[in-house]
């Protein structure tokens, strides 16, 4: 099996590694993540530039290591071109952050993830509260292990899977869940400076669903929530069509 890893977290990120590391039991692993930190750039791509890329020292446990010098979907773009291979799935992450709800709109992991199942290939998003967890590299062995088995990759979308709050030892279990609702909030606080504003960050808490990867994390599951790329609201549709 050839696997595509990518990021956003860029090349130098703790959780890449650990992502080949988990990953090399299951096939020959190659890397294209992006040179720079790139957190929240959700799925801009680079369409009237240029990229600049680099080999870097194979992560330990990869073929190869693309480094690109733009976004996250911009290094799965690269990594799908660059590498003279037939790649049966790309993975994404591990990110350094959950990304639950409406986090996946803003999400670089994410898109970098559904970029690949735009460009044909299977694609999952992993994500954890932090990198550190000592379980980390265990429990997504088990975890890509019962999913490449099955090929639950294998659909009209990607996986987005999010490890539990960081206060549990270990996941407790995996629930199959649905998107939540709670939202990264920003209020905009005027400076000193009538142009320039500080950021204050909350999050806004919904009443979620029992089956939300809000309420999974919250309560120690690994979510696993199937994101497919058409975002029609068919429901909605008929109504309109309904009432024409």
């Amino acid at each position: 099996m050839n696997i595509l890893v990518v990021n956003d977290d860029g090349y130098q990120a703790d959780g890449i590694a650990l992502l080949v590391k988990s990953l090399q039991p299951f096939g020959n692993v190659y890397v294209a993540a992006p040179k720079e930190h790139q957190s929240a750039k959700s799925h801009g791509i680079t369409i009237r530039s240029r990229i600049e890329t680099f080999m870097a020292d194979p992560i330990p446990g990869s073929e190869a290591t693309l480094v690109v010098d733009g976004m996250p979907a911009d290094a799965t773009r690269l990594g799908l071109k660059v590498f003279n291979v037939d790649f049966d799935l790309v993975v994404s992450g591990i990110n350094y952050g959950q990304n639950i709800a409406k986090d996946i709109f803003y999400s670089g992991t994410v898109a970098a993830a559904l970029e690949a199942k735009i460009l044909g290939v299977p694609a999952i998003a992993i994500s954890a509260p932090h990198t550190n967890l000592s379980y980390l590299v265990d429990e997504t062995i088990k975890l890509m292990d019962e999913i490449i088995e099955a090929k639950l990759y294998d659909g009209p979308g990607i996986l987005n899977i999010n490890f539990p709050k960081a206060i549990y030892q270990k996941p407790l279990g995996v629930k199959i869940t649905t998107m939540g609702s709670r939202l990264q909030h920003a209020e905009y606080i005027k400076s000193e400076r009538a142009d320039i504003f500080h950021i204050k960050s909350s999050i806004i808490q919904y009443q979620e669903m029992p089956e939300s990867d809000v309420v999974a994390y919250d309560e120690g599951y690994i979510s696993i929530t199937p994101i497919t790329l058409d975002r029609t609201d068919y429901r909605w549709m008929n109504e309109i069509l309904g009432n024409e």
